[in-house]
């Protein structure tokens, strides 16, 4: 069971094949039956969907072999820089020196390879919903973004729809421009962000994994998140959501390595170029839910506040001076322009629906209550058997190794559960090779509520259950830790 595992969590650096064997190596082309095949290694400082809400990476992965019939392998380097503060931008370093073939680095990673042509679409709260975003990576600027790497190492084959990034803070929320004045805030190597966190009165502070250690020393007062992505860390660092600020979009760039790029054959350029443009289109065709989401988090402690008018208004005032740096650029300045032709458009943020008890203004989250009784939930022994089939028939991209034979021993208001792989054993039962138990604690909860408490300080999960005859189901679990409990039903085979 992942209820010890934060989805998301680091890995070291690995190399997964996907889809085929390992043909070849460096995107070399093997024709020697006219067949055009070839390995493209492509990274990610991730995972392909770690989200769940990537859809365009996911689709550029997939289509490369739908489009080639298979001709086109693919080898992905995961966790690529070890969750390093400068590790996207590393990403495109690499791509552009021709180490790895591509990838899909969002725009904020560009600058910090030395590509500024791309600034533009970090501008501060201009785009702000998923409409705007999704016409952003459509419309006539968006050529006009990619044709600004046409003079790097880097070929823009396409951008893609990503979340949009919000406030998030430890304590108190992030709401007007007072709130801001001397914050120590996490930005991700932007140059844009970190001229918005000062103009709005904080400190941008580079951080990558370790931010959470800096929350938790005091040192560190939230970071730019988005929601997606934020439920699948510790939820109780920075549980104050700024609701309706979306600071910036996170655009990711499919990208692949000129000098890679130009030794392929035509056909094998043509593939590639086919499988950004449905990446792009399954990005924009696609449905962005945060709320579920969000509320989902609401359980957790987290709380989601808006901002009054009037200091959505004194935020906009603060960051001016950051779009007029940004208008007076040669390369940003017509870009920028075009991005707030777009932005007019769509203007109100997009901002997740949660329960009125979620959205407790200046209150600081509160602990879960769990309950003291024993969980109803009859004794027995549980299993359920997952492929990396079911975990993607669910929506999930198996990032946590959710897929494995997980069995479930429930006794006298305890549990533990064991996992046997059904696959390769890295790619299953949270990548953790044992056969003993992985997880333990007790059962508590009222009716048909259970809460299942980890022994020593993880965190607990509490889900709804239902039996009938040997079937046991989970529902509407608190987090995304225990991922796989509401994939499919347990048998009872004990």
């Amino acid at each position: 069971m992942n209820v010890l595992r934060k989805r998301g969590l680091s890995y070291s650096l690995v190399a997964v094949m996907l889809m085929a064997p390992l043909g070849c190596s460096g995107a070399k082309a093997v024709d020697k039956a006219g067949g055009d095949s070839a390995v493209l290694t492509l990274a990610t400082i991730d995972d392909v969907n770690n989200n769940g809400q990537s859809f365009g990476p996911q689709a550029f992965v997939d289509n490369l072999r739908t489009v080639s019939g298979g001709k086109l392998k693919v080898e992905i380097k995961k966790d690529y820089g070890a969750g390093d503060a400068k590790a996207e931008s590393a990403i495109v370093k690499a791509i552009a020196a021709g180490e790895i073939d591509g990838g899909w680095p969002s725009t904020r990673a560009f600058a910090g390879a030395g590509i500024t042509s791309l600034l533009a679409v970090e501008a501060p709260m201009t785009i702000t919903n998923y409409a705007a975003e999704k016409q952003l990576v459509t419309a006539p600027v968006a050529k006009s973004l990619l044709a600004g790497l046409d003079s790097t190492g880097v070929v823009g084959l396409g951008l893609a729809v990503g979340p949009l990034r919000r406030p998030f803070a430890a304590k108190k929320p992030l709401l007007g421009p007072a709130d801001w004045t001397g914050t120590r805030f996490r930005t991700y190597n932007s140059p844009v962000q970190e001229d918005a966190i000062r103009a709005l009165g904080g400190t941008p502070v580079n951080f990558g994994i370790e931010w959470g250690g800096e929350v938790k020393a005091g040192r560190l007062r939230g970071a730019e998140f988005d929601i997606p992505q934020y439920a699948k860390t510790d939820t109780a660092l920075a549980p104050q959501v700024t609701a309706n600020v979306v600071l910036w979009p996170k655009v990711f760039v499919l990208s692949f390595s000129r000098k890679r790029f130009e030794a392929l054959t035509d056909q094998q350029r043509g593939w590639i170029r086919d499988a950004a443009e449905r990446a792009t289109k399954t990005s924009v065709e696609a449905t962005y839910e945060e709320s579920p989401i969000a509320d989902a988090m609401c359980s957790d402690g987290v709380r989601f506040i808006s901002a009054t008018p009037g200091e959505v208004a004194g935020l906009r005032r603060k960051l001016q001076p950051v779009l007029d740096k940004l208008a007076a650029d040669p390369k940003s300045g017509p870009m920028l322009k075009e991005i707030q032709a777009i932005a007019t458009t769509n203007p109100l943020a997009d901002v997740p629906n949660v329960p009125e008890t979620c959205r407790q203004t200046g209150k600081e989250a509160p602990v879960p209550k769990i309950p003291q009784e024993i969980s109803a939930l009859p004794n027995g022994v549980y299993r359920v058997e997952l492929t990396t089939e079911d975990v993607h028939a669910a929506g999930l991209d198996n990032s946590d190794r959710t897929s494995g034979t997980w069995t479930l021993t429930v006794r006298s208001g305890t549990w533990e559960v064991r996992c046997r792989p059904v696959g390769d054993p890295e790619d299953d039962c949270g990548g953790t090779i044992t056969d003993g138990v992985l997880a333990g604690g007790d059962l508590r909860g009222t009716g048909h509520q259970v809460w299942l408490v980890p022994k020593g300080k993880d965190r607990p999960v509490r889900a709804d259950w239902a039996v009938d005859g040997n079937t046991l189901t989970f529902s509407h679990l608190s987090s995304s830790y225990g991922s796989e409990m509401d994939i499919e039903p347990y048998q009872k085979i004990g």
